[in-house]
């Protein structure tokens, strides 16, 4: 017996005991254009309505990419929280979404995002959902405190049937610092929709202004941890050697403004322009000869991935999950976080070698098909929601000795062409 009660099964759900679409609740914090929510949305696309029934919670409602799910007929419920866990807006927004899964009798709960994979799992045991699975698709620099630390990692080992991971270096990180039994974790990989990248044409805005110089480019958040101020002091190193580089900072954020004033002081304000939020990343993606991510930390970017597929070769840190995705000397460079020197460097490289560059860009596309279609991975997400909650019905969920990779390759695929 788990916390909420006696676990429910399928048979609750239909009179003659058959089986009927999988109720899935994924539970997201927002839905901005970043990352996850992007991968949210594509998923949510391919998922195989015939086999689930999808429904999204929030904490708050509201982003770029909300309309987006919305216009799939996919319901949308926000459970808003307070300034802290224990606050009474927190206890009143838990308790209500508890409530609604219970009343809309879910199968699987699945959180995504930072805060959802700390409460989800308590929410979703509470409510008496089947199957609960967490999301690891970044690592836990966002983790800080030692309330919401433990009760992560108590939520982690105790209270989800799995993990799903976007890399090894998340799955590395789980078992190190949280002690998850590694059989409870599923690496799902990283995946995209190839074409949108590979089929783009370039952003015809900006097309004008960069025309005739090398494009070196950014596409991300504008947060700490993307270490955009390396990329900025690499900016100005560069410019010295090679006036005629243009930079590209695609993203939004808080920081922003730090990093304008940053570049006017390096002297390279008029040299990097600051786009920010873009639907159209492909096209943005196309304006580049060479992609940069300067993160000092990361589990398994999709960006990387989408500079791969649209043919740009990568300059990255070498943090987390990037080397599994970066071949080093063969689709890109890596070079140590926060070092703008050797950014630099290795940019200023493939900008005076226009040939390694693009045979550095072609290796990267050829493996982006052979290694991250994202139609691989939405398959395995729903063998392993599957597979769960079959384990769940026959009384054998939540079982700690059983790999879940393992059985999951016994089992064999879906059926479904990836």
């Amino acid at each position: 017996m788990r916390a909420g009660g006696r676990r429910r099964t399928l048979r609750d759900r239909t009179p003659d005991g058959g089986r009927g679409p999988t109720k899935v609740a994924f539970w997201a914090g927002s839905f901005e254009r970043a990352g996850t929510q992007r991968f949210l949305v594509e998923f949510l696309r391919r998922l195989d309505r015939e086999r689930f029934d999808p429904v999204v919670l929030s904490l708050a409602k509201y982003g770029e990419l909300l309309s987006d799910i919305e216009e799939m007929g996919i319901p949308v419920h926000e459970f808003g929280t307070g300034s802290s866990l224990l606050s009474p807006v927190t206890v009143r927004g838990l308790s209500r979404a508890a409530l609604f899964l219970r009343r809309e009798r879910v199968d699987v709960l699945s959180c995504l995002l930072a805060l959802t994979t700390i409460i989800g799992p308590f929410v979703g045991r509470a409510a008496g959902v089947p199957v609960v699975v967490n999301n690891q698709r970044n690592l836990s620099y966002w983790l800080r405190g030692r309330g919401k630390t433990a009760a992560y990692g108590f939520a982690s080992r105790r209270l989800v049937d799995a993990i799903l991971v976007n890399s090894g270096a998340a799955a590395e990180e789980l078992e190190r610092r949280f002690s998850v039994p590694p059989g409870r974790i599923v690496n799902v990989g990283v995946g995209i929709d190839l074409s949108l990248f590979e089929d783009a044409e370039p952003s015809e805005d900006l097309a004008a202004e960069l025309a005739g110089h090398p494009v070196v480019g950014i596409v991300a958040k504008l947060s700490e941890v993307k270490g955009h101020r390396y990329f900025v002091e690499a900016a100005a190193e560069i410019a010295r050697a090679r006036p005629d580089v243009r930079f590209l900072v695609v993203g939004q954020g808080t920081r922003l403004e730090r990093l304008r004033q940053k570049a006017v002081e390096l002297g390279v304000g008029d040299a990097i322009t600051f786009a920010g939020e873009r639907s159209d990343v492909p096209s943005i993606l196309k304006l580049l000869d060479v992609f940069v991510l300067s993160s000092i930390s990361e589990a398994s970017p999709n960006v990387i991935v989408e500079a791969m597929a649209s043919g740009l070769p990568v300059v990255a840190t070498n943090v987390g999950g990037i080397p599994a995705i970066v071949d080093d000397g063969s689709s890109g460079t890596l070079v140590e976080a926060k070092d703008p020197p050797a950014l630099a460097r290795a940019i200023l490289e493939l900008v005076n070698d226009p040939a390694r560059a693009a045979s550095m860009g072609s290796v990267g596309r050829s493996l982006a098909r052979e290694r991250h279609d994202i139609n691989r991975v939405v398959r395995k997400m729903e063998d392993t929601f599957t597979f769960l909650l079959d384990e769940a019905t026959r009384g054998r969920g939540g079982l700690r000795h059983v790999d879940l990779e393992e059985s999951l390759s016994r089992v064999g695929g879906s059926g479904r062409e990836p």
